[in-house]
């Protein structure tokens, strides 16, 4: 637990009888700490000189290192050798810095650094084979020591690495800076070798087995087509060219039957209507029928003339019907036999269409069983390409890898190698380490002086007769409690006069602002906002004379009167925690002690109470663990988070009880005193002020509780 001073002068801020010459509350003497400081100046010089022979000793017996630094320059994105690498290329910025990362590690790991132990020879290095492992493991000290000396870091927002290495040597230092950089390429350089060998091994033991699998696959596929005597030729089944030639043919023989069927039906259909001879186009072209059709012509003419001058019943004429009698016969005879060679050529061609679509239809079926087979044979070349596929894929890489094994695609180089140090990097040097000696012992004396000084001035002064200290505090108290509620303010103004207050009563009637209790409140919140200490994010603290419990009580009104327009955050610092408990908010299981230790943080230890809309916080809860001594720096830190409220208002037991309420005093910007006015313990007023110090000034008034309404 912290702790605050013990000791506060007796002085009341802003009376009228303090000594002349005495300096105000928190004034520093300036003239007083020079002599002090003039009157101790042999210290200050003892202290000073003594500094700086230490520092001169120092650089004199430490042994003096020098560090030596190369830098590696290392690119993510390795060389493309090929188009196909055996690790992808990194794009992204952090996977980038996290391999940049990776490698740094690698460069400060045993495989490298054994690499320049061996090629230093530093296991027979008296400076890296110290200890007694030295004597039976001389490579293992060795390496041990210079893991100690080594540091591999990445600088910021680049790939650049820094190799740094510490010596007594200079030049030792730069050149095993140079050599782990040469030992890390040769590392990388084997490590790629050796995974493009492992890849390419196991590539090669996988080929002879997927070679075997495409041959039995291959091998399945023609027995399956022998089965199902699936035939092809050029891309393209036999019984499928087949099946489209015999529907051609099929389709010219139909057209042909066609054509056979018309001609005979028109032969047929001039026989049975006795048309004329060569109403159709085979007897026109019928050299035949021309020729008889001539001849008929001729008589039928001749026979028109005979008939003419010899009458119908001449000899000549009825010679000549006769004639033409038989040359019609002739006609008909050879429309018949046209009609005949037509019906042959119908009946051919229809023998034949048939006999087409016959063979057709059998090698329909045929293709529906043959597609049937497909669906198995077209699963089993998708296997043998796959199959084909993979090894083919493996059989590239394997020979890819095979080469890549003497290429080198990583994209590392040395940018700046180790030069000898001038300046040694440990001890300081020395004009620093002397600055910093006289500084240090300059300090060192002064602060001697000035502690001598305030033990000497802290010592408790002469008591002052009774009766002239109990006039002065009964002068002050009466002037404060006589003050009228209209007059100006005196030394300690009364900012507001309550009733007995009842903590129900007084939320209740806080949410009255026409209320005479609510306009009391307003005036204490008044006061503290239009002060011109501060006025932004005040923080108050409320404290009573004496150990009264009107404290919670005016906290607590004051805080909900505040959480009407602000947001509001009260502590608690009474340890019986009387504030909390008052509106059954007491259930915190952590208080601010616990955010000055780091336990817990401000949002998880605040309650909010919903009725009033305050937040709420003990300052130790009987939760509160305390794993070590708190100091004042640490409970400083934790109220300064509480600054993002709008006001902060402490209540606080009496001073003499808690020490809390003293050391919060001197941490907020305000502070109103809560007193009963029945009682007008003037002695108790009059101690509260003068506990507080220099803290005094911070008083904005006090607030009497048990007036009686007039």
């Amino acid at each position: 637990m912290f702790e605050a001073s013990s000791y506060t002068p007796p002085a009341v801020a802003g009376s009228n009888d303090a000594g002349a010459g005495t300096a105000p509350p928190g004034a520093i003497d300036l003239r007083k700490i020079w002599s002090e400081l003039w009157a101790g100046s042999w210290i200050i010089a003892l202290t000073t000189l003594g500094a700086v022979a230490l520092a001169a000793a120092f650089v004199l017996l430490v042994p003096h290192k020098y560090t030596a630094t190369t830098q590696i320059l290392i690119d993510p994105m390795d060389l493309r050798a090929s188009q196909t690498e055996l690790a992808p290329t990194i794009q992204q910025s952090d996977a980038a810095v996290l391999q940049v990362e990776s490698q740094a590690k690698v460069i400060a790991s045993d495989n490298v650094l054994r690499r320049v132990v061996a090629a230093e020879g530093l296991e027979r290095d008296p400076e890296f084979t110290r200890g007694r492992l030295a004597a039976e493991h001389p490579a293992i000290a060795a390496l041990n020591e210079l893991e100690k000396q080594v540091q591999v870091k990445r600088s910021e927002r680049t790939y650049v690495v820094d190799i740094s290495v510490t010596s007594t040597d200079p030049a030792k230092a730069a050149r095993i800076a140079n050599a782990i950089a040469q030992a890390y390429l040769a590392e990388q350089t084997e490590v790629r070798a050796d995974a493009a060998r492992q890849v390419s091994q196991q590539l090669s033991a996988r080929l002879k087995e997927l070679q075997d699998r495409v041959r039995d696959s291959e091998q399945k596929v023609e027995a399956y087509k022998a089965a199902h005597n699936i035939v092809g030729a050029n891309g393209q089944l036999v019984n499928e060219q087949q099946l489209a030639d015999l529907n051609s043919q099929l389709a010219s023989a139909r057209a042909r039957t066609a054509e056979a069927k018309a001609r005979l039906d028109q032969v047929e259909s001039v026989q049975r209507t006795n048309t004329a001879i060569g109403a159709f186009p085979e007897a026109v072209q019928s050299q035949t029928i021309s020729l008889l059709r001539t001849q008929y012509a001729d008589l039928t003419r001749k026979e028109a003339e005979q008939k003419a001058s010899l009458g119908e019943r001449h000899p000549a004429i009825i010679e000549i019907e006769a004639q033409v009698a038989r040359l019609q016969k002739a006609i008909d005879d050879e429309v018949a036999r046209i009609e005949l060679s037509d019906r042959a050529e119908y009946e051919r061609a229809k023998a034949d269409e048939d006999l087409l679509s016959r063979n057709v239809d059998r090698l329909k079926n045929t293709a529906i069983a043959t597609n049937d087979a497909l669906v198995g044979l077209r699963e089993l070349e998708r296997e043998v390409q796959a199959n084909r596929a993979v090894y083919e894929s493996f059989l590239v890489r394997s020979r890819e890898t095979n080469e890549q094994e003497r290429i080198d695609t990583k994209n590392i180089r040395i940018i700046s190698k180790a030069d000898l140090p001038l300046t040694r990097s440990s001890p300081p040097a020395s004009t620093i380490l002397g600055l910093a000696a006289l500084l240090l012992g300059f300090a060192s004396g002064v602060g001697i002086v000035l502690t001598r000084a305030a033990v000497k001035d802290t010592a408790p002064p002469q008591p002052e007769p009774r009766a002239a200290t109990a006039g002065r505090l009964r002068a002050f108290a009466k002037r404060l409690w006589s003050a009228p509620a209209d007059a100006a303010p005196a030394a300690i103004p009364v900012l507001a006069r309550l009733p007995d207050v009842d903590i129900a009563f007084g939320l209740d009637a806080v949410d009255d602002p026409q209320s005479r209790f609510a306009r009391e409140i307003q005036k204490i919140y008044r006061a503290v906002r239009q002060s011109p200490r501060k006025r932004d994010n005040p923080t108050v603290l409320v404290a009573a004379a004496d150990d009264e419990d009107d404290t919670a009580a005016v906290a607590l009104t004051l805080a909900a009167a505040a959480a009407a327009s602000a947001r509001v955050l009260l502590i608690d610092t009474d340890l019986e925690r009387r504030t909390l408990s008052a509106i059954d908010a007491d259930d915190s299981d952590a208080g601010l002690v616990d955010v000055a230790v780091g336990r817990r943080d401000l949002s998880e230890v605040v309650v909010r109470d919903r009725e009033t809309n305050v937040n709420l916080v003990p300052f130790v809860s009987p939760h509160s663990r305390r794993d070590r001594r708190i100091s004042d720096a640490d409970i400083r830190d934790a109220f300064a988070k509480t600054k993002r409220f709008d006001m902060v208002i402490v209540a606080a037991a009496d001073l003499r009880r808690d020490p809390s309420a003293r050391f919060f005093a001197g941490l907020v910007d305000h502070i109103v005193l809560v007193s009963r006015a029945d009682e007008r313990d003037e002695d108790a007023v009059a101690s509260f002020v003068s506990r507080l110090g220099a803290d005094a000034r911070k008083v904005r008034g006090a607030v009497l509780t048990g007036v009686e309404a007039t």
